[in-house]
């Protein structure tokens, strides 16, 4: 693995820190809104979160009925300049920065201050899932080998053309010493000018119960970014490092 470091240009596009929750049967959609008005003024832009249904249905002797319809789970709250963006769901929360990226710092002291707003909305008990997910972009150089800038590339049989226009691999790993696992996901879709842009999405996550008054999940979620911080670093080069210096 290349030298871990602080990389000034960092290729990241969206950075995500998650927690997935269960609610009191009591707690509506409405519940979640309650208390909006203490980050209204950072996040003016309110909409509703809706989820697609689909389902089927039969009576003996009648033809299946395919029923497709929507519910609401929750709201989505972003920030005038649209970089931040936080969701109060019925199933979780979610906080999204979006480029140009910070540092884990910064975006785990906005993540704490819009939980607590939400935990205070709505009781979770317990948590049981937290994650935390970066989508990097990549913006390499054409007609180069991509073994120069990616450790595991995609290739292409010896018989075949060796032009390679897209591809996309997914690969699930673990960190046993913090019993976590993460999806390495790779991608090319096209070119775009004179670069290709390389999609390096990295998502890593701890699932198991969590007592969220206790301080022991933020915990995981710092050892979390460095299981991240490592599943990058082992992805890419030396060469590639030095383009985001």
């Amino acid at each position: 693995m290349i030298e871990k470091r602080h990389l000034s240009h960092a290729p990241i596009k969206e950075a995500l820190i998650d927690i997935q929750v269960a609610l009191p049967e009591k707690v509506t959609t409405e519940t979640l809104n309650s208390k909006y008005a203490q980050i209204a003024g950072q996040y003016p832009k309110h909409e509703t979160l809706q989820r697609g249904e689909f389902g089927l249905h039969s009576d003996e002797g009648q033809p299946t009925k395919v029923t497709i319809g929507q519910s609401m789970v929750g709201y989505r709250y972003t920030s005038e300049d649209r970089r931040r963006v936080a969701q109060f769901r019925v199933d979780g929360f979610t906080f999204s920065q979006l480029e140009p990226y910070g540092s884990w710092d910064e975006m785990k002291e906005e993540a704490v201050r819009l939980w607590e707003v939400y935990a205070a909305s709505v009781s979770p008990d317990p948590i049981t899932r937290v994650g935390a997910r970066y989508i990097n972009v990549l913006k390499l150089p054409l007609n180069t080998e991509l073994e120069e800038y990616l450790t595991a590339p995609p290739t292409i049989p010896e018989g075949l053309n060796q032009e390679l226009s897209s591809f996309l691999t997914r690969i699930e790993i673990s960190d046993p010493t913090i019993e976590s696992r993460g999806i390495l996901t790779q991608a090319l879709e096209g070119v775009h000018g004179n670069y290709a842009p390389i999609v390096l999405d990295i998502e890593v996550f701890i699932t198991k119960q969590f007592d969220p008054q206790d301080e022991e999940f933020w915990c995981c979620l710092d050892q979390l970014r460095n299981f991240k911080n490592t599943v990058f670093f082992e992805s890419i080069t030396e060469k590639a490092a030095e383009l985001f210096q």
